[in-house]
Formats: C-alpha cells, sequence, structure tokens
C-alpha cells in the first residue's frame, strides 16, 4: 500500500442479470457524486476488457461478439474481471471511490466480493454491494432495444441463457440489499446513497 493512500474508499458493486440498468444508474450514481464533490471513477467490465476481448476470440476462432457462451466464460471471463480489479486497486490506493457495475457472479459465489483481499484491492477498502431487480420481461425488451451485437447469444438461447440465472444466496439471504430497478432514477440514487458511509 502506498504509504500516503487514504484509509476511507470504498469499492460499490452495482450487481444485477443484463437488462437491470446496471450502467445506466451506475453513470447517474457518479455525475451525482461529482456534483457534490466526491471523488468516483466508474470501472464497467465490458469497457475496461472490450479493446481485448473481441481479438482474443477471434484468435481461437470463435465469434469475437460472443460474451455468453462456455467457450467465452472458461477463456475470456475472468481475465476481463481481473483487468478491472487491478484498475481499481490502482484508483482506490489513490483514494479515489470506485463504482463496478456487472454481475460478478462468480466472485459472488465464492464469497471474494466481501473481502477486499480476495479482489486484490487493498485491505482497507470498504465494500458496499446491490442487486438490481426487474422483471425479466422488461429486461429482456430493454436487452432487445439497445441492440447490442455482444447479446446476440443471449436472444438466440433465450431459454438456454435464462435457466442458467440464479438469485445469487448473497441476495436471497439478504447480505446484498435488493433495488427495485423499476423506481424513478431519483429513488434509485437516494437508495444508493442510504448504503455509503457517512
Amino acid at each position: 500500500m502506498h504509504p500516503h493512500t487514504p484509509r476511507n474508499v470504498t469499492a460499490l458493486f452495482i450487481l444485477g442479470h443484463a437488462g437491470t440498468g446496471k450502467s445506466w444508474l451506475t453513470h447517474r450514481f457518479v455525475t451525482r457524486q461529482h456534483a457534490v464533490g466526491r471523488s468516483w471513477c466508474v470501472l464497467d467490465k465490458d469497457v475496461v476488457s472490450e479493446v481485448w476481448t473481441g481479438p482474443l476470440l477471434a484468435a481461437h476462432g470463435q465469434d469475437p461478439n460472443d460474451r455468453d457462451s462456455p467457450f467465452f466464460k472458461e477463456v475470456a471471463r475472468d481475465l476481463g474481471y481481473q483487468s478491472t480489479l487491478r484498475v481499481g486497486r490502482d484508483q482506490i490506493e489513490h483514494g479515489t471511490n470506485v463504482v463496478f457495475p456487472g454481475p460478478w457472479s462468480r466472485e459472488l459465489a465464492t464469497g471474494a466480493l466481501f473481502v477486499p483481499e480476495a479482489l486484490g484491492l487493498p485491505a482497507h477498502t470498504r465494500l458496499r454491494h446491490v442487486w438490481l431487480d426487474l422483471p425479466l420481461g422488461i429486461r429482456k425488451q430493454r436487452i432487445i432495444d439497445r441492440g447490442d451485437v455482444r447479446d446476440q447469444w443471449k436472444l438466440a438461447h433465450w431459454d438456454e441463457y435464462t435457466q442458467a440465472l440464479k438469485r445469487p444466496e448473497a441476495v436471497i439471504d439478504g447480505r446484498i440489499a435488493t433495488l427495485d430497478a423499476g423506481l424513478g432514477v431519483e429513488d434509485q440514487l437516494s437508495f444508493l446513497d442510504s448504503l455509503l458511509p457517512g
């Protein structure tokens, strides 16, 4: 740890399945935080890893737009998350709060998402989590409407994709707060504010 590292730094994980509005809410949250003089940055694993994920898949003879197949999950998935956390560590060490939108499903399942060191983050990082919840039909329509080629596999294999979706145990047992992503933006932002340290 850098000798002058501020010790009151938060990592906020905005979690949820595709189409729940993680990125949308993240950017509105950070805009609001900046407006009141708080230092936050966004580290979206899709953005962090996008430059190299497609070429990596193509080099293996796979669809460069694939983000859901078993091959992607075995070969590329963890690299994207690890890259995101590595960049996040630097931000936190310099005193910048970080918001990480994404499913983070493996890290939730193993419990790593509750232990800064297991994520490669400084030990003093204050971890906060929220799960965005929205009915499946609305999520599917949002996925269709955004027209992202990386969603083609989801839509082409919708039944297979949705059958694999699970509410994480940490959400079911209440360790992670659930936010109704159908609420208005002000209500959602107020909810996020309530999770942050005073």
